[in-house]
């Protein structure tokens, strides 16, 4: 009985080893199998990178960098992607894309016809255009001086379609020649391989001076660029990618801007060779060594060169200590000066360049230079050239505004003919007067003739004021009286127009001010007309007046003193 109640009990506590070994291995597995799903939640991104610095590009140490590789790396830390970079040229890049053997293939210009291959998504990251980039000195001056020129472009971009089509436009034998990077471009034309390349402007803007080159009036081609993924975005990046892009270009402090800050800066960088920097190590030590001797030696002199020593080395520092305040206060005062020269050049280069060409192109398209036009064409080209030189006038405005809130508008001394510039500047509004069916006129007195001043601030003050008067009158007339006596010339635009609310009368001089009439839409433009004018005249020494009744009409009147 014994024996037996002892192989009962052993059976029982083998029975509990065995169940507690197979939930053991049972919880083993679970825990076990979840470790690849905590490894599986950085999702892997294959980015394409080539060479396209400033956007894109391989540093000096290896590493992929650029504006694009700024703004994909900070998203990708807050979305968990583990970005894995593959490097090769341009069309590689969009081949890979193609097959999704990469994920992302930046700074991709959209195209009708890459949508069909890839995705893209919708918030642009930049905009760019093209420009034709040729040694200095050259002799081209529009596109037609490119004719029989030989071309060189990225292979497979989308300037390379497109100046294919405009030279084709314009009749030009032009020879395209494709090359596979940029670098190999510019180094081309500057070897005396071909005439002339073409780029975008980041990149031309970074390294034309480095290889002797300068663009030309050719500008063509405005495009958003963008992060492409293959076709359906499969592994669904893209509308990440609009979240966070719409976020950052809200703040002015984000990566976004701070990367265009760095990348896009024109500075010179310059390093110094190191046998320089060892050079400059070796005087300083010397330099110093001397230093020490110098004081040994005087420390063995008398008690009064000892303590004119002393005062002697305190003025010094005060003089050490004076010269770097002003030095810091003149570099902030020069570093102030150079962002207001960067703001006015580059509002001048980058606007009025691309401007300018669109007038001149749509000018030469419109004579019957490119072929004969129906008259459907003839006025939608007016209409685009139309605009172009409406977005130049306000250009011009806000150049004016930023000069004299700058202090650099000087107002000039000449004389000139005062009834002769009234003339003149009711020829150039006529046009505009008629169109709306107005009658525009003038009464001008007797004693109005020459004057003393600056001639060109008078007539864009007249300018102004009719201008003003035609684009918020709809029927009637507007005249301008202008007379004067013994000390000042007064000048009064008065019209038939919609009229002023009387508590709009106090900001109608504002800067980036259009007042709401209550009868009609508020007029195109940028508000600075009047507030220019109303400048210009101050700087004259004149006073500026307006009287206006709603619904009845407005009168502008113009104080000048005589010189």
């Amino acid at each position: 009985m014994i024996s037996h109640g002892i192989s009962k009990n052993s059976m029982s506590k083998l029975t509990f080893a065995s169940q507690f070994l197979r939930w053991f291995i049972i919880i083993f597995f679970i825990v076990c199998s979840g470790i690849p799903f905590a490894q599986a939640d950085d999702q892997i991104v294959r980015v394409g990178v080539y060479e396209n610095a400033p956007k894109i590009f391989t540093a000096e140490n290896g590493r992929p960098s650029g504006i694009f590789i700024d703004i994909i790396e900070f998203i990708a830390k807050p979305e968990g992607w583990k970005l894995e970079y593959v490097a090769g040229t341009w069309t590689e890049g969009l081949d890979r894309l193609a097959k999704g053997e990469i994920d992302l293939m930046p700074d991709v210009a959209y195209t009708a016809e890459r949508e069909k291959i890839y995705s893209f998504h919708k918030v642009p990251i930049l905009s760019s255009w093209y420009l034709v980039y040729a040694p200095k000195g050259n002799n081209i001056h529009s596109i037609f001086d490119l004719k029989e020129k030989r071309l060189l472009v990225l292979e497979r971009s989308v300037q390379e379609a497109a100046f294919a089509r405009l030279s084709k436009g314009f009749g030009l034998n032009v020879t395209l020649v494709s090359v596979p990077d940029y670098k190999t471009m510019f180094e081309k034309v500057s070897k005396g391989e071909a005439d002339a390349a073409i780029t975008n402007r980041f990149y031309g803007m970074l390294h034309a001076k480095r290889f002797g080159l300068e663009d030309t009036a050719v500008v063509f081609e405005p495009s958003d660029l963008f992060f492409a993924a293959p076709k359906n975005d499969p592994k669904h990046l893209l509308d990440s990618i609009d979240k966070h892009i719409s976020t950052v270009k809200k703040d002015p402090q984000s990566i976004y801007y701070l990367s265009l800050k760095r990348w896009t800066s024109e500075e010179v960088r310059f390093k110094l060779p190191v046998w320089i920097k060892i050079l400059g190590l070796v005087i300083g030590i010397v330099l110093f060594m001397s230093l020490i001797g110098s004081i040994v030696l005087k420390r063995q002199v008398n008690a009064r060169t000892h303590e004119l020593q002393q005062i002697n080395k305190e003025m010094e520092q005060r003089i050490i200590e004076r010269t770097a305040q002003l030095a810091e206060a003149m570099e902030k005062a020069q570093a102030a000066d150079r962002i207001k020269s960067a703001f006015l050049a580059a509002m001048s280069h980058e606007l009025r360049t691309p401007l300018n060409s669109i007038i001149g192109f749509t000018g030469m398209v419109l004579q019957g230079l490119a072929g004969p036009l129906n008259e459907e064409q003839k006025k939608q080209l007016g209409m685009v050239r139309g605009s172009a030189r409406h977005l130049l006038d306000l250009i011009n405005d806000v150049l004016d505004i930023s000069k004299i809130e700058a202090g650099q508008l000087t107002i000039t001394s000449e004389t000139f003919d005062l009834r002769k510039s009234i003339d003149k500047a009711l020829q150039i509004v006529s046009p505009l007067a008629e169109k709306k069916n107005l009658r525009l006129y003038s009464r001008i007195g007797d004693n109005i003739s020459e004057i003393r001043g600056d001639q060109r601030r008078v007539e864009q003050i007249i300018i102004n004021l009719l201008n003003n008067a035609v684009k918020f009158t709809d029927r009637g007339e507007i005249k301008l009286d202008c007379h004067a006596d013994d000390k000042a010339i007064t000048l009064s635009v008065t019209d038939t127009g919609i009229g002023i609310k009387p508590e709009n009368l106090n900001i109608i001089f504002d800067a980036f001010r259009q007042v709401d009439c209550g009868i009609t839409r508020v007029q195109e433009g940028t508000g600075l007309g009047l507030n220019i004018t109303k400048k210009l005249v101050e700087m004259m020494g004149g006073s500026i007046h307006v009287a206006s009744k709603l619904e009845e009409g407005s009168a502008f009147t113009v104080t000048l003193p005589k010189i």
